[in-house]
């Protein structure tokens, strides 16, 4: 199923239903290994798709307040960011070094090709369910093949015309790298008394989806800020470190 230019996925700005407050803040929620959820999945059009910028224990995920132009196989091709141009620069040394005859695993390429990788913008998305448990709105961060694998069901259900009909199991397994998610049937006589009223009773009709405040948005003076803090020569790519304002500290 190919996800990206999917008609009925949103982009995560403009993907706030009317009525949502613009005072309103969601929040993630947690989906740890091991833990399961029993949610009631919404229509496809409430998934939101963003691009994640950042660098695992360096510098937390944030999105590009102007997102770059990218084709459609996800690459950038105009109005890059400076994390853009940083992953560039990386990659544009690495490709010189394999056009001269080194391999991609060479000593000198490999690492260039990581730090290529590092500050390279990851697709995620936003996938809100409704919580039969609590009775609330819950949105999960998945990456791309997490959302593949749960966006399939959804959509099977959907086309099938039994997603108001059918409560699910939201599980996640595994370690580390080696994780995977899964989205599966269950019976609606299993559930709680709680959990089947709120299946019952909650629809899409009925609750709001809010983005608002799920993800950091990170203008240019951040962006260029973060590089700094990650280690990066903003110079290589001809930026400057923004100006200290010295009145930021009263």
């Amino acid at each position: 199923m190919a996800i990206v230019g999917k008609e009925a996925i949103s982009a995560l700005r403009g993907a706030t239903q009317e009525g949502a407050g613009s005072s309103e803040r969601s929040t993630f929620t947690s989906l740890k290994s091991g833990s399961t959820f029993l949610v009631k999945a919404l229509p496809l059009e409430n998934i939101a798709a963003y691009d994640s910028y950042g660098i695992f224990k360096k510098v937390n995920s944030f999105e590009a307040e102007k997102p770059s132009i990218k084709n459609a196989r996800g690459y950038t091709t105009d109005e890059l960011t400076p994390w853009d141009l940083a992953s560039k620069y990386y990659q544009d040394k690495a490709n010189e070094l394999v056009e001269a005859g080194k391999s991609k695993e060479d000593a000198e390429v490999k690492p260039l090709r990581t730090k290529a990788s590092e500050y390279r913008s990851k697709r995620k998305y936003i996938v809100p369910f409704i919580d039969l448990e609590s009775g609330e709105v819950i949105y999960i961060d998945f990456t791309k093949n997490q959302a593949e694998a749960v966006i399939s069901v959804i959509e099977k259900y959907e086309e099938k015309g039994r997603l108001e009909t059918t409560p699910l199991e939201l599980s996640k397994t595994g370690q580390k790298t080696d994780t995977k998610v899964s989205l599966t049937a269950t019976f609606e006589e299993d559930l709680s008394e709680t959990a089947a009223k709120n299946f019952k009773e909650l629809t899409a009709e009925n609750v709001t989806v809010n983005f608002e405040g799920l993800t950091f948005i990170a203008d240019e003076k951040a962006q260029i800020e973060s590089l700094l803090a990650s280690g990066f020569d903003v110079s290589l790519i001809d930026l400057e470190a923004p100006a200290i304002d010295p009145t930021e500290a009263f």
